[in-house]
């Protein structure tokens, strides 16, 4: 187990915290937990380049725990009426469409490596962000914009996945 590994592992674990951290209501400290796991997001792939230790369980470690961390955010700040569930269901749209779309390609043998492309990483940035945001207002009160500025991107990204995995369909 390396180190990029153990950081995505890392990750995950910290997701039930954030997640009990919202329940109760704790905001500061699920923004502090979600800081930490975006910081782990970036240290693991930097370290998987920088050692030269990319693998196979950290292709499926690291996207699991972004989706794990993201998607998770999502829920429960809209469960707590935080976030408005336009916006998170936008967001599981997107990553449900994806990951059926991945699958059926895997699965029809199109053993193609999945690799992010610049507004996917935009993209999550955007949800981060708006997730920092949003327990970074103590008063719980916030404009809609970086709302609207993540639901554009997630749309845009995904809509440029499915275009790229019906190329590859087209192709073959």
């Amino acid at each position: 187990m390396n180190l990029p590994n153990l950081l995505s592992i890392f990750r995950l674990f910290l997701t039930i915290f954030f997640i009990l951290s919202i329940h109760y209501q704790k905001y500061n400290t699920a923004l502090i937990i979600f800081v930490v796991q975006a910081i782990s997001d970036l240290l693991d792939g930097f370290f998987a380049r920088i050692m030269k230790e990319k693998t196979y369980l950290g292709s499926i470690l690291d996207p699991l725990a972004d989706k794990v961390m993201l998607v998770s955010s999502y829920i429960v700040l809209s469960v707590n009426n935080i976030i408005p569930i336009w916006v998170t269901l936008t967001v599981l749209l997107r990553d449900l469409i994806l990951s059926s779309g991945f699958l059926i390609l895997y699965k029809l043998s199109y053993k193609t490596r999945h690799s992010p492309s610049i507004i996917s990483k935009i993209t999550t940035l955007s949800q981060m962000s708006t997730v920092v945001y949003i327990l970074w207002s103590n008063t719980r009160v916030y404009g809609d914009y970086f709302f609207y500025a993540t639901v554009i991107l997630t749309v845009v990204s995904g809509c440029l996945y499915i275009a790229r995995g019906l190329r590859i369909l087209m192709n073959k």
